[in-house]
């Protein structure tokens, strides 16, 4: 674990690590996690993360900007290893709050 940390910190301090596709959609799913709670749809706002992110997700609307910074961090890691990838993407129906969690799903109509 040490070790990890260590790697983590030298990563930062160097100017950043590349992250397989992997581990960055590992990360965004642990952002989006502690992000999309709600009580009803008008909490919930739809981000555009980009790829290898998803094309869109719904997360808080007061997480809006903090999600939308981790995004653009996590896809410039990612293509720090001289990776790219690009998505042709449906649009996104209106969020919905079920359960207490934001969710969008595509609008085929696009």
């Amino acid at each position: 674990m040490l070790a990890m940390m260590r790697f983590w910190i030298l990563c930062t301090v160097m100017g950043g690590c590349a992250i397989s596709s992997e581990r960055a959609e590992e990360r965004w799913d642990e952002s989006v996690d502690a992000n999309n709670s709600c009580e009803t749809a008008d909490d919930c706002v739809v981000v555009y993360p980009g790829c290898p992110l998803g094309c869109f997700t719904a997360v808080s609307a007061d997480a809006e900007q903090q999600a939308t910074a981790e995004a653009q961090s996590i896809v410039d890691a990612y293509e720090r290893g001289g990776r790219s990838c690009e998505y042709d993407c449906l649009g996104s129906l209106p969020p919905t709050c079920d359960a207490g969690v934001c969710n969008a799903a595509p609008d085929d109509k696009f």
